[in-house]
């Protein structure tokens, strides 16, 4: 592994993230990428006006540099940490941003955080993690958000023990090339399982292979239980891009 990106908005959702981050780089030897992408609020121009329109786009500029520096500061604490970073900022849809870095940098891994998707706008950030995933061409690394961010006894960033999530379509080839290099690097123990003992996995890390739908049918005879995965698992989850 040679380059890793960590699309970050500086939330507490990140927090357990940046863990696995600091985890397989040290493991690894790769270079971090740090990205952070901006969206600015468009006004609604179909709404009146209060006040002085000016003040909402030097809020915003004010924000813009706010994260600038946020990136700046956790740039700077990596490395101090003794990790080779480099940054990116971006502006535009987080999703087609990070998307267009990993290609750009020829990403090895991507590092996203979920949130527990307790409210509407969690749900939207979970889509966007579903999309991503959906979308890379490299393997995405799916980490839930520790339930207390204030738990002292939250599980650390470990890969001792790996669940691998058999599908119908999945080969045994598919499960040693997915795992063979975690299992060694790790010195982990591998479990391969069945779809219905997913929901009882007590692994560090559930890895699987995300595999197109092609209609209705498709979906029936081959259910994908990748996104509900990604969207709920409370155990990182490490997706493999659709086969090519």
């Amino acid at each position: 592994m040679t380059n890793l990106l960590f699309p970050t908005d500086f939330s507490s959702n990140n927090n357990a993230a940046l863990s696995w981050v600091r985890l397989f780089a040290r493991k690894t030897g790769a270079t971090v990428t740090l990205l952070h992408v901006f969206e600015p609020m468009l006004p609604d121009t179909t709404l009146p006006t209060l006040g002085d329109p000016g003040l909402g786009v030097a809020a915003s500029q004010e924000v813009e540099e706010i994260s600038r520096q946020r990136l700046t500061e956790l740039a700077d604490d990596l490395q101090g940490q003794g990790l080779s970073i480099q940054t990116e900022w971006r502006i535009g849809s987080a999703e087609d941003e990070i998307l267009d870095v990993a290609k750009s940098i020829s990403a090895d891994l991507i590092v996203m955080g979920r949130s527990n998707l307790t409210s509407f706008f969690d749900q939207l950030a979970g889509s966007a993690v579903s999309d991503v995933a959906g979308e890379a061409l490299c393997p995405v690394l799916v980490v839930p958000a520790q339930t207390d961010q204030h738990d002292t006894l939250a599980v650390p960033a470990q890969v001792r023990t790996i669940a691998y999530a058999m599908q119908s379509r999945t080969t045994q080839s598919d499960v040693s090339a997915q795992t063979d290099s975690l299992v060694e690097a790790f010195d982990a123990d591998l479990t391969v399982l069945t779809d219905d003992k997913l929901d009882t996995a007590t692994a560090d890390l559930i890895v699987m292979q995300l595999y197109p739908q092609s209609g209705f049918l498709d979906s029936l005879l081959h259910p994908n239980r990748t996104t509900a995965l990604v969207e709920k698992s409370s155990i990182p989850v490490l997706v493999y891009p659709m086969p090519k």
